[in-house]
């Protein structure tokens, strides 16, 4: 892990957290499945913020607790503790989780209320999120303390050997067994390995195939209130009633019309630069647990890909429309079987075939991927949800990460190159019914 050097930081102590229990010689070898080769060993970076005044513990009482039972959760998700072998395999050796404690010479309300990805940077061991690193733990925390006496804590957790619900399962524990050691109750995870999407016959993957790319990218948070987005739905239910080629969408959901927002307004920004419009499509994630019959504490990437493409002109981007193309691209996953006709899967074998990497979704194509059934502004540690949930600029640059906030609406993480941000976050439609928070 790459040392902090900044400023505004100092570092007080890095340590190896190591299991509470030492892992069983059987579970030595925990084999990556093709879809976990298929990734590079990127880290996906998720920061909670919690004010002084829901701590009612000093700094020491904070760091040994959160350590003793990181300790205590790395035992039951074992691999995460381990250290990659090669593309194939993770030795699950119990090296431990990196911890690392800092003090950042800021108030913690110079991020509550702005989005300041400078400070934001801060929150997490340098170069670490989204970065392909093959050497370092496969789970990094950091413990952050502000001069006003609030906290950060952050976790950036590998992808390789899990998608975004294997990495929010492992966070969730974690602060339930903080909050209430006595009465947690250690859950029984499912470590899918090779079971599902065994490598192909032609052999295992040697090297990743999807990369992050985190080249020009700029990101902005958006916040959709409550009453911006029932303003949104109401908004494409009237239109629908009145113009009959819309009228299929149903009951459209709070993340379908936000998605199909943003992406029309990213479209259109992209449009501004080269004066015409690109046929474009939305790339989202669609997680497998529950048409595969896999339980929610499944842990490894379980998933598959829905593409929408929309190849019209840009007057029919619609977001009613939109919402209509993204639900027919969905029946359509939902339909297939996919464990042996996966759209994600033959998207590799292909890749493979030519011998070439998925650095990012192509020049007209955003992926937009929804974590807002991921509970993550009501992670509590013992002291309380978080005032604010943020993640780490990067992965690529047409993207936007959806996730409920603390007053019940959405926020949205939306990344753009410059030039199409500064475009972007002056549109009008959009401006109509989020809020950017401001950036310093």
């Amino acid at each position: 892990m790459e040392s902090i050097a900044h400023p505004l930081v100092s570092i007080i102590s890095e340590k190896l957290i190591k299991p509470s229990s030492p892992t069983c010689p059987t579970k030595r070898w925990h084999k990556l499945s093709l879809i976990d080769q298929a990734f590079s060993n990127s880290y996906i970076p998720f920061s909670l913020f919690y004010t002084k005044d829901a701590i009612s513990k000093n700094n020491t009482q904070i760091s040994q607790l959160l350590e003793e039972s990181l300790s205590k959760i790395l035992s039951i998700y074992y691999p995460y503790a381990g250290r990659l072998k090669d593309n194939t395999t993770v030795d699950c050796n119990d090296a431990g989780a990196e911890f690392v404690q800092v003090r950042i010479d800021c108030l913690i309300s110079e991020t509550l209320n702005w989005h300041n990805t400078a400070i934001e940077d801060l929150l997490f061991p340098q170069g670490l999120p989204w970065s392909n690193c093959t050497t370092g733990g496969l789970v990094v925390v950091q413990l952050t303390y502000f001069n006003c006496g609030g906290i950060a804590i952050s976790m950036c957790i590998s992808h390789k050997i899990g998608d975004g619900c294997s990495g929010y399962n492992l966070f969730r524990d974690w602060s339930e067994i903080t909050s209430d050691p006595n009465n947690f109750s250690i859950p029984s995870l499912h470590y899918v390995e090779q079971s599902v999407f065994p490598p192909p016959s032609s052999g295992p993957f040697l090297s990743p195939l999807f990369m992050s790319n985190k080249h020009d990218c700029v990101q902005r948070r958006y916040i959709f209130s409550n009453e911006k987005l029932l303003n949104l739905l109401e908004k494409i239910l009237n239109l629908k009633n009145t113009v009959a080629a819309e009228s299929e969408v149903q009951n459209p959901t709070r993340t379908e019309v936000v998605s199909a927002l943003i992406f029309k307004c990213a479209v259109r920004a992209a449009k501004a630069k080269s004066g015409i419009f690109q046929p474009s499509s939305i790339v989202q994630a669609v997680d497998l647990r529950a048409l595969v019959g896999l339980p929610p504490n499944a842990i490894g990437n379980l998933l598959t890909i829905c593409p929408t493409s929309i190849t019209n002109n840009e007057e029919s981007m619609t977001i009613s429309k939109l919402v209509t193309e993204m639900r027919k691209s969905k029946e359509l996953v939902y339909k297939r079987d996919n464990i042996n006709d996966n759209m994600f899967v033959a998207l590799l074998l292909e890749l493979a075939k030519s011998k070439q990497e998925y650095h990012d979704n192509g020049p007209n194509e955003y992926q937009i991927t929804s974590l807002v059934k991921f509970a993550l502004h009501e992670i509590d540690f013992g002291w309380g949800k978080p005032t604010k949930v943020s993640i780490a600029n990067g992965l690529n640059n047409k993207l936007a990460i959806l996730m409920g906030n603390q007053s019940g609406g959405l926020d949205a993480f939306v990344t753009l190159t410059e030039h199409d941000m500064s475009v972007f976050e002056r549109d009008t439609e959009l401006l109509e019914f989020a809020s950017i928070v401001p950036s310093c």
